[in-house]
């Protein structure tokens, strides 16, 4: 009886690490990274986006920071800039994301300081992704 229970509870150990390795956490389709480093995740559209066009446009902004010519060999400032009531996060004068009222609402922040902790984890995914760069600002 007690080979039994071993043999199972090792058939399940063994199963769980197989399908662990085999499965690898996915990430949600609004997730935001650079360099690996998460930056932030867009749970709903704004500005007559969808979610899926918010993080695309998103996405496609990053991009263009990425291949901006010489990027690695200049300083690229990231300005948080108030907008009404949202908030901007530009690099190298392209406006990368806006944080929306929406984004912080249930935060306990504002969509200014939202939008900080949002260009600090940018800027250290920018940093991963062109390690030569320096960043200034926000």
């Amino acid at each position: 009886m007690r080979t039994a229970r071993g043999l199972v509870v090792s058939v399940i150990v063994v199963a769980s690490l197989v399908l662990g390795i085999a499965y690898p956490v996915l990430a949600d389709i609004g997730d935001i990274s650079v360099g690996g480093v998460w930056v932030r995740r867009i749970t709903r559209g704004a500005g007559g986006l969808s979610l899926e066009q918010r993080v695309a446009k998103v996405e496609r902004q990053i991009t263009e920071v990425l291949s901006l010519p010489g990027i690695d060999r200049r300083s690229i400032p990231i300005l948080v800039r108030p907008l009404g009531g949202s908030a901007t996060i530009a690099v190298a004068g392209i406006t990368v994301m806006t944080v929306t009222p929406e984004d912080a609402a249930g935060t306990r922040v504002t969509t200014t300081e939202l939008a900080r902790q949002w260009a600090r984890r940018l800027a250290a995914g920018l940093q991963r992704a062109l390690p030569s760069a320096t960043f200034h600002g926000f």
